[in-house]
């Protein structure tokens, strides 16, 4: 308020004006006094209302300083509040950004997963593209391959009827190496027969060829 508070009054004491205002009415009921004491009262009680205005002006000063800081302070004091219940919107949003970062994290890596997963597809696919141009060349390969198996399989066949023919032949050959044995054997046993026979003729007749120059 402009008269202050009550702790205020009391330290003051009784206002300046009142004051004054007793010193001028005792001046004027007294006794006579000297003019130049008179002038000096004047004086001092000029310099005693000089000093009272400015401290009233000073007072309504302060008191509308007060005023005004005090709605300043209330205008602070809203505005603080605004600005925790900013702050602890931002923290929400913060703590939803937080976890959006996270979230974003996450999907960088499965992208990267998923980039090196495509990537070894393609890898994949392009040796799978290139083993299929190679399918025509192999499938004609394959073809040449199975004409020269059938080719091999009808030679190999002619080859086994011509190694039974010969194996015929053999046996027979073999057969008749023994026939031819078994009659060499008899002739050669006649010959050793005959050799025999000549022998002893031969020394029968050196015998008589003995015999007859006796």
């Amino acid at each position: 308020s402009v008269n202050g508070t009550d702790d205020e009054k009391a330290c003051h004491g009784p206002p300046i004006e009142t004051l004054l205002k007793n010193d001028n009415d005792r001046m004027k009921t007294g006794p006579a006094q000297d003019p130049a004491v008179i002038r000096k009262w004047e004086t001092e009680m000029q310099t005693l209302q000089d000093s009272n205005d400015r401290l009233t002006t000073a007072l309504e000063e302060s008191t509308s300083n007060v005023e005004h800081w005090k709605k300043q302070l209330a205008v602070c004091k809203e505005e603080g509040d605004q600005l925790r219940e900013k702050i602890k919107e931002l923290e929400v949003q913060c703590n939803e950004v937080h976890l959006e970062k996270e979230r974003n994290e996450q999907l960088s890596h499965r992208i990267k997963q998923l980039e090196a997963d495509i990537n070894d597809k393609e890898q994949e696919l392009e040796r799978l593209r290139k083993e299929a141009e190679v399918i025509p060349q192999l499938v004609e390969e394959c073809d040449a391959l199975r004409e020269t198996l059938q080719a091999t399989e009808e030679t190999n066949k002619d080859l086994e009827t011509k190694t039974k023919t010969l194996k015929t032949d053999i046996e027979e050959s073999h057969q008749k190496q023994g026939n031819m044995k078994c009659e060499l054997k008899s002739l050669l046993d006649v010959l050793d027969g005959k050799i025999d026979e000549l022998h002893e003729f031969r020394q029968g007749l050196a015998r008589l060829g003995a015999r007859s120059e006796e």
